[in-house]
């Protein structure tokens, strides 16, 4: 059913990596803001994430503070509407756009697409009406009609994999729930607290012969880190929802990579274009 896959860079932050983990083997880091673009046989493009907009520069103090914390980079031609315009596709192509979490990284772009539909967690928009400074959910970045735009994912306790063979790496997976987002098996949402309460995975059942992908979102800054969790300094952690939840699903993560699933992060440097 999915039969493309495309990833795009929009805008990147740079962090002192003393502040991620300890004893880092380099200064300062470029993490960039990842987009997905996917291609569904009826549903046409699906966006998961929409990376950063120059509208991070235009948040008030809480914008001012944040980008003190954590300086951004980005401009117009690095949006996500401008790289697909570059592409040939118009924003309004986009039918729907899958928010892992509500962080300014992942949302900056919402605006340039007023056609599509919005898919988020319920326990994202529990977030989202608490209006925490903590966390970090930049309402001046969101359209104004959101919340009507919204669906909701409310349960995920559908399997993802229910034919497979017993044996531990089988085990693992015949453990996954999720939500079936289109009811027809290609695309599953899986849970991944830990980094935001809510916060979404995207994953890719793909043809038989090929891996499955899993979109992971901020469960980790990339693949290097699942093993360097322990290893992670005292700010990198006070940043996450639930510490203890992002080490049991980096845990969860590793088992997946060691298995033979694909598994992109939103952060982490992904050197190729077309994805599938």
């Amino acid at each position: 059913m999915i039969t493309n896959l495309w990833y795009y860079p929009c805008g990147y932050c740079v962090n002192e990596m003393k502040y991620i983990v300890k004893k880092p083997a380099e200064k300062t880091r470029k993490f960039y803001a990842g987009v997905f673009l996917l291609k569904h046989e009826r549903f046409g493009y699906i966006l998961f994430d929409t990376g950063y907009s120059k509208e991070i520069y235009d948040c008030g103090k809480k914008g001012a503070l944040y980008n003190k914390l954590n300086p951004t980079f980005v401009k117009k031609k690095d949006t996500i509407k401008e790289q697909l315009l570059a592409d040939g596709i118009d924003a309004k192509k986009i039918r729907y756009i899958v928010l892992s979490h509500l962080h300014p990284d992942h949302i900056g772009g919402l605006k340039d697409f007023p056609n599509a539909k919005l898919v988020v967690s319920k326990e994202c928009m529990k977030e989202y009406q608490k209006k925490k400074l903590r966390n970090l959910i930049f309402e001046k970045m969101l359209p104004e009609d959101f919340e009507k735009r919204v669906h909701k994912v409310r349960k995920f306790e559908q399997s993802v994999y229910t034919d497979v063979k017993r044996s531990y790496w089988e085990d693992v997976k015949r453990s996954l729930t999720g939500f079936d987002l289109f009811r027809d098996g290609s695309l599953f949402l899986l849970p991944l607290d830990g980094h935001a309460r809510g916060q979404m995975g995207l994953l890719i059942k793909t043809a038989e012969g090929k891996k499955d992908i899993l979109l992971a979102a901020d469960a980790a800054w990339g693949s290097e880190f699942l093993d360097r969790v322990c290893e992670m300094s005292l700010p990198a952690r006070l940043v996450q929802n639930d510490y203890k939840m992002y080490a049991q699903n980096a845990a969860l993560l590793r088992t997946l990579t060691d298995g033979g699933m694909e598994i992109y992060f939103s952060h982490e440097p992904i050197e190729k274009k077309v994805l599938l």
